[in-house]
């Protein structure tokens, strides 16, 4: 099985859609600096303090992460949205409680979980995020996923699994599949599958986040 290429995470415009060869995409190996002693607090005051995205604003919530400081299972979604706001933490309303539904099938409580979004505030008028300003956000996901030390990563939506797996394929072409992420010295499962927004919306994708979710399950077990 062939190796993704080792990149330097950063702020690199245009590159977080390039696109990437099936066999690449399957194993990819990645390696960031990582601060002395780094932690999720840590992490979360940098975000604060950072003046890098232009879509954070000074008194605009940020919408950091929920769970355990570390955990088996780590979600990642999109973005955070109004129903976030209020709780500043990710994955409220009604797409969480289908999330919480979700995990339940597969027998994991949301508590046992990791959950975050590779966005970290909610952007004026919730407009798209550009490249850059997802590739400004992303060096810090990837510190979380070094914190958290999780075994499966659940990827909610093409800009989670995109930005994870440097491609720019549909969710409905990497769902299904389980790619495989070395980053620094952890490895690690990466399992793709649509959005709880989405599934909302399009029900009928539901039978096929199901077949995603025993996946997920599969891969938890294998390290029991």
């Amino acid at each position: 099985m062939a190796k993704g290429d080792e990149r330097q995470s950063g702020a690199q415009p245009g590159l977080l859609f390039g696109d990437l060869s099936n066999d690449e995409a399957i194993a990819r190996v990645e390696s960031i600096e990582v601060p002395p002693g780094d932690s999720l607090a840590k992490i979360m005051a940098d975000v604060k303090a950072s003046p890098v995205c232009g879509a954070c604003k000074a008194g605009m919530p940020v919408i950091f992460g929920e769970g355990p400081p570390q955990a088996d299972l780590m979600i990642i979604g999109e973005g955070p949205g109004v129903d976030d706001i209020h709780s500043e933490l990710p994955f409220q309303g009604p797409a969480g409680m289908l999330l919480n539904r979700m995990l339940a099938a597969i027998n994991m409580a949301r508590a046992e979980c990791y959950l975050c979004n590779v966005i970290k505030c909610i952007p004026p008028g919730e407009r798209k995020f550009s490249v850059e300003e997802i590739e400004d956000c992303r060096p810090f996901l990837l510190r979380q996923i070094l914190a958290v030390k999780p075994r499966v990563i659940m990827a909610l939506g093409a800009l989670a699994a995109q930005t994870l797996l440097r491609s720019k394929k549909t969710i409905s072409d990497l769902r299904g599949q389980v790619f495989s992420l070395r980053l620094n010295d952890r490895e690690m499962s990466i399992l793709p599958t649509f959005n709880p927004a989405y599934l909302l919306r399009v029900a009928e994708k539901k039978r096929e986040a199901w077949e995603d979710l025993k996946l997920v399950r599969d891969l938890l077990k294998e390290g029991e």
